[in-house]
């Protein structure tokens, strides 16, 4: 028997105008570019982050999964931040920026995942908010690092 599954509900505040713009940015800039690679997958991992905590705030995905999910991406994130960090590039401060950035979003995962661990709605929903300000920090490390120079 087929269970029904709850579909996520759509919220314009989750995905603004914006971040899809930066997406596209981001898939379009400096092709071979290791830190750049970098950024894409810290950007590609925290939206992936947010949709899973949207679904288990709304009671659609359980907590093992999101638990997981955002210890995958945790490890996702760390991995992302010392090839950064590594990297020679011509720009170390764009690469700093880009470093502090991903560690912000490093630390709200871990701040969302153990709010997942106890059950706590309301820590999680601080972590999303943490979230949502280092993807912009990491936006603005990436315009700053990568978009065009005047």
């Amino acid at each position: 028997m087929a269970h029904p599954t709850r579909a996520v509900p759509h919220n314009d505040r989750h995905f603004p105008v914006g971040w899809l713009c930066l997406l596209l940015m981001l898939a379009g800039l400096a092709g071979c570019n290791q830190v750049a690679q970098q950024s894409r997958t810290a950007a590609s991992a925290a939206q992936t982050v947010s949709m899973v905590l949207d679904a288990w705030v709304e009671g659609a995905a359980p907590s093992a999964y999101a638990t997981a999910a955002l210890h995958s991406v945790g490890k996702t994130l760390a991995e992302v931040e010392a090839q950064i960090r590594s990297a020679e590039t011509a720009e170390p401060a764009g690469r700093a920026g880009l470093t502090a950035a991903v560690n912000s979003l490093s630390v709200a995962v871990a701040h969302a995942e153990a709010g997942l661990r106890v059950n706590n709605r309301t820590e999680v929903k601080s972590a999303q908010q943490d979230l949502r300000a280092a993807m912009r920090s990491l936006a603005a490390a990436y315009t700053s690092a990568f978009g065009p120079k005047p």
